[in-house]
């Protein structure tokens, strides 16, 4: 059974009971008022002085009357108190209630003659056997205490119920009525709208906590699958990448080869030549497998071994190389001793790559500067600059993606596979730093590295 359900019955049965104990005790109540009214009856009755007839002046509050019953008349002696409308008799009531001295007196209820009044009579036998003595009390009073007492209970009663409606509706408002709301969200994400989210409750109830924990979980759900799908996504485009720059080399070592056997290669300089490009086809596939592998292996392994190593000592290698490479090529260096904690061989790969990443996508003869300098915030920073063409911004912001390239032709035909700078990104997070770039067309780009320094460093 649902909990609203359960709570509605609950509250009707709370209800029911508080009515059905509202009469039970307004009937006892009403019974122990009129038992008392029939004790005054039968002691007033039993009183000798009633059922002497000289007394007819007598002042009293009850009614007093003689019955003749052979006569059928019916007298009242006694003067009351109060001038109120003596009840209603009829002689055959008198004959059929009338009890001899000695007998149990049996109290019977009448109207009164007039209004709305009722009388509480008893009816004794008196003097002679056709005589009766009849002795009546007035229940105003009885049904005026009745009428405030009912008049209390059902104001209390109805004040109750309200009250219980009040909580009903509050408990349905904030533990039934969100409790709703979840499964309904919650048969929504099961259809596929991971979007949607619990209506906050009041806060410090169990629902309230309940809808704020609920919530929370499907936000680490939803980001969980988000970033599961990306993943998805990622692996996917780096396989078809990873495919297709593996094709081209593989290409052309089969045109080489297909070529060769069908007699093309004739003269020995055709042949020198095919296997001169075979060779480098086959060398930029193992390179391109080598950074494969290694992102793999960062994907894979989220840590690395670290020893301190001199940053300034590795830019200063990177710089000596690419000067030994292209002697023609302004490059400007300037280090300080900086020493940070990591990896010294795939730091020396980032340098180096982005040293090479200049010189690969910028003229000859453009600048390229390379700097390293601490920081603040405990932080070693290493800056490739160049003045080359730069990028758009559209550019810029993919550059440390996976086999992105921004002239694919250009690149391919320079031996880049498009995973040097997703390897500094790669490698500068595994040692909780990171890597960025600036850019703007015509003026150049400015990659920077941000490592933390070794303790004591800075």
């Amino acid at each position: 059974m649902p909990l609203r359900k359960r709570v509605l019955l609950g509250m009707a049965a709370v209800a029911a009971v508080l009515v059905m104990g509202n009469v039970v005790l307004a009937t006892t109540f009403a019974d122990s008022l009129l038992r008392r009214v029939d004790a005054q009856l039968v002691s007033t009755a039993e009183r000798p002085y009633f059922r002497d007839a000289g007394n007819e002046n007598a002042i009293t509050e009850f009614f007093i009357g003689r019955a003749d019953l052979v006569n059928r008349t019916l007298q009242r002696i006694g003067s009351p108190l109060q001038q109120q409308s003596p009840p209603q008799l009829s002689l055959e009531q008198i004959a059929a209630n009338r009890t001899g001295f000695g007998e149990p007196m049996r109290p019977f209820t009448v109207d009164a003659q007039s209004g709305d009044g009722r009388w509480r009579v008893v009816v004794v036998g008196a003097g002679f056997a056709s005589d009766a003595l009849v002795v009546g009390a007035s229940l105003d009073d009885l049904d005026a205490t009745l009428a405030r007492m009912r008049f209390v209970q059902v104001t209390l009663t109805l004040a109750v119920l309200a009250a219980l409606a009040v909580v009903a509706w509050w408990v349905l408002r904030l533990g039934v009525r969100p409790l709703t709301e979840m499964a309904a969200t919650a048969d929504a994400i099961a259809a596929g709208d991971l979007s949607r989210r619990v209506a906050d409750a009041e806060d410090g109830t169990e629902a309230g906590r309940l809808a704020t924990a609920f919530n929370t979980m499907l936000g680490t759900i939803e980001a969980a699958l988000r970033q599961r799908a990306e993943s998805e996504a990622r692996v996917r485009r780096f396989a078809a990448d990873a495919s297709h720059e593996l094709r081209t080399p593989l290409t052309s070592i089969r045109g080489y080869t297909e070529l060769w056997q069908a007699g093309g290669l004739r003269h020995e300089g055709e042949l020198a030549d095919a296997m001169r490009r075979v060779n480098e086809e086959a060398q930029r596939m193992g390179a391109l497998v080598e950074d494969l592998l290694l992102l793999a292996r960062m994907d894979q392994d989220q840590r690395v071994e670290r020893a301190p190593v001199r940053l300034d000592q590795l830019a200063e290698d990177a710089v000596r190389d690419a000067r030994a490479v292209e002697p023609d090529r302004p490059i400007g260096l300037l280090v300080e001793p900086c020493t940070v904690e990591g990896d010294e061989g795939a730091l020396r790969q980032v340098v180096g790559n982005l040293v090479t990443n200049a010189l690969v996508h910028t003229p000859p003869r453009t600048v390229v500067r390379v700097s390293v300098t601490p920081h603040d915030s405990g932080l070693v920073r290493l800056v490739v600059a160049d003045e080359g063409p730069g990028m758009p911004p559209e550019v810029a912001e993919r550059v440390f993606e996976r086999f992105y390239r921004a002239d694919p032709a250009r690149a391919r035909a320079q031996g880049g596979s498009g995973l040097g700078l997703s390897i500094v990104a790669a490698i500068a997070e595994l040692h909780d730093g990171r890597a960025a770039v600036e850019s703007t067309v015509g003026e150049g780009s400015r990659f920077t590295v941000e490592l933390p320094a070794a303790p004591g460093e800075v």
